[in-house]
């Protein structure tokens, strides 16, 4: 005889039973909470008076369990696609992840091995099971086909309304390759060979799991599977899931247009070839496409297109990839709405038709698909907006070192010029001071002059205030953007209406559907308002995203300026060493010629009877024989020991300031 069912609400120790997740051929899986820590588990416990051969079957499954070391959440995959997936699945990496503990018969068998008896639930069982027929292993073919089915559709791929023993008749002469039958309203049953929509695969993977399907959910035992592959000699089933499970798609979500568009990258393809495929698919031309990760990192060029995938994240919700036009800044749609199915499409536009139960279930399962949609479509747009951000920031950052690189070179070239005027300030005056009575040239004075008026020139290349008053306007603009609350996620009333959604569909699904009716007014209110919280916070987003791409592109046309401005500022700055380094050596070359007259009058009287022309116009080749003569040298002699002593002084303020080019060198 039966044992009670377990009740919501029971009590083992520190345990309490939140829930029934699902009915097996011997027993119940109930959801238990830990009172003290939270934790979670789902313990599977034995509904039946067993019998000596049933209770050596039920400690097999548990012996077999354990040696599989399978962990996970169990129950009616229906159920678990009605409520919350997190709620029912492990959650790895941040990632969900649906772990099977057990199809039904947890039976020891390979390839060959036949068996004549089962225990397990009806509507996963294969075709033979039900015409007591021994089996092989390809019955659990059959079954993981189901499961997978559902999983991406929501229901079971075979008149999933009907019982087990119903259905059977009606689809045992099923083409080998249809994986799907429905019951139309007239009642007319229905084959197709491709997955039904609504579901979350991209086109890639529709068309290969297909294929997969077809496969495991061959009427035909003996065919189920597809046989052994050579030369690995296993079945074709797990062969094909390997070559799924190891296949590299990118996601690209197309900010432009919020569309997703996947891609299959072969082995080793180029970033330029998946560049390609996307101007192909979108018209964005490839070097107007701006790649972005989550990080906001933009993709390496260099590197292959593997770059988009993280390795150990497969599927539809893997890694996803962002698309920008940098030909533009202004993203405000119009989008392409999300698809409406017919069946949803006809509930919105008569809210209060009535209809059957049954009927209904699947439309308002539709109908929470679609609103989960929209609460997703925002969430992946708003992951986008964040990599711009970020994107933004990692700019910013660039523009904040090259400013201060510019400030800096500006900073030392004001400290130069000012080094540079003050000293051919203090030159020119004590040149003027001697000039009378000392060694003196015209062009070497021209020459000082126009290295005044040069250094004019140079002091112009250091001036950067209008690029830092930029530079500062979009920091301040960007610390906007930062705090803007359209900068934070504004999805909450969409989440909540997902909830909603949820609730009514939970509220429909015990209900009879024997003669039952109901409208779908509170589904369709639901719907409606979910699409105008969403069109209100796309409205808000794209409207941030625009303001952020702005002030990105604002960044992007100032960066040249300052780096030319930087190439500029170390020109000037070369130029005015050079300019200082010249007339350093013209002094120490006035020096030596004075320090070499002076040796010549030591030589005798004679020598100053003969003194050099009066001024020389031009100023003379340190290397040319007739250079001493192109000198003016004192008559009195008591003038020329003023001239000697004045060009030592020079010497000692050479020295000095060559001391201070150097520091400011160093």
């Amino acid at each position: 005889m039966d044992r009670p069912p377990v009740q919501q609400g029971t009590v083992c120790g520190s345990w309490d039973m939140k829930d029934r997740l699902g009915t097996g051929g011997f027993g119940n899986v109930c959801l238990y909470q830990n009172r003290d820590t939270g934790e979670l588990i789902a313990i599977k416990s034995c509904r039946l008076e067993l019998s000596s051969k049933n209770k050596d079957r039920w400690c097999q499954e548990i012996q077999i369990m354990k040696r599989r070391r399978v962990r996970g959440r169990g129950g009616d995959p229906t159920r678990r696609d009605a409520t919350r997936p997190e709620d029912e699945t492990r959650r790895d990496a941040g990632k969900v992840v649906h772990k099977i503990i057990d199809l039904g018969y947890a039976k020891d068998l390979d390839q060959g091995s036949l068996c004549t008896s089962f225990v397990g639930t009806l509507q996963y069982l294969a075709p033979e099971l039900f015409e007591n027929k021994p089996y092989t292993v390809t019955v659990d073919y059959w079954s993981f086909g189901t499961m997978i089915f559902e999983c991406i559709a929501g229901f079971r791929p075979f008149l999933h309304n009907m019982q087990p023993f119903t259905w059977h008749e009606k689809i045992k002469k099923k083409d080998p390759k249809h994986i799907y039958a429905y019951e139309e309203m007239s009642g007319e049953i229905r084959f197709s060979q491709h997955l039904p929509q609504p579901n979350n695969l991209c086109s890639i993977m529709v068309e290969q799991l297909e294929t997969w399907l077809q496969l495991v959910l061959n009427w035909d035992p003996q065919q189920r599977g597809g046989g052994l592959d050579n030369p690995s000699g296993r079945p074709q089933c797990f062969v094909l899931m390997d070559h799924i499970l190891n296949l590299k798609i990118v996601h690209i979500l197309n900010m432009t247009s919020a569309k997703i568009l996947s891609f299959l990258l072969q082995p080793d393809e180029s970033l330029h070839s998946l560049q390609s495929s996307i101007e192909r698919e979108t018209g964005i031309a490839t070097c107007n496409q701006e790649l972005l990760l989550e990080m906001g990192v933009s993709l390496d060029p260099r590197k292959p297109a593997s770059q988009c995938v993280i390795e150990g994240v497969r599927g539809w919700d893997s890694y996803m990839v962002y698309l920008f036009d940098k030909s533009k800044t202004a993203y405000e749609g119009p989008f392409q709405p999300r698809h409406l199915s017919e069946c949803v499409n006809y509930i919105v536009q008569d809210s209060k038709a009535l209809l059957p139960i049954l009927q209904l279930r699947k439309v308002w399962a539709e109908a929470v698909h679609y609103v989960s949609g929209l609460k997703e479509d925002y969430s992946r747009l708003f992951q986008g907006q964040r990599a711009a951000m970020l994107s933004l920031l990692r700019y910013n950052t660039n523009l904040t070192k090259m400013k201060n690189t510019m400030v800096s070179a500006s900073q030392q070239l004001e400290a130069k010029l000012q080094f540079f005027k003050k000293s051919i300030e203090i030159d020119l005056e004590r040149y003027s001071d001697q000039m009378a009575f000392g060694i003196s040239s015209e062009k070497m004075l021209r020459a000082w002059r126009e290295m005044e008026d040069r250094a004019v020139g140079c002091a112009k290349a250091g001036e950067i205030s209008f690029l830092d008053d930029q530079i500062m306007g979009l920091h301040t603009e960007i610390v906007e953007l930062q705090r803007s609350p359209y900068a934070r996620r504004q999805g909450d009333v969409m989440e909540l209406l997902e909830q909603r959604a949820i609730e009514l569909y939970k509220q429909l699904k015990p209900r009879p559907p024997d003669n039952g009716y109901s409208d779908s007014t509170e589904m369709v209110k639901t719907i409606v308002l979910t699409v105008q919280g969403q069109d209100k916070v796309l409205k808000e987003l794209f409207g941030h995203l625009s303001r952020l791409l702005g002030c990105k592109q604002k960044i992007i046309d100032l960066l040249p300026q300052i780096e030319m401005t930087v190439n500029n500022i170390k020109e000037a700055d070369n130029s005015l060493m050079q300019m200082q380094a010249k007339r350093q050596r013209e002094i120490w070359h006035l020096l030596k010629i004075a320090c070499t007259q002076s040796s010549a009058r030591s030589l005798g009287p004679s020598s100053l009877e003969n003194p050099s022309p009066p001024r020389t116009s031009g100023w003379a080749d340190p290397n040319s024989p007739q250079a001493l003569s192109s000198m003016l040298i004192p008559k009195d002699k008591s003038k020329y020991d003023a001239f000697f002593i004045l060009s030592l002084s020079n010497i000692c303020y050479c020295t000095c300031r060559l001391k201070g080019i150097f520091h400011l060198l160093h």
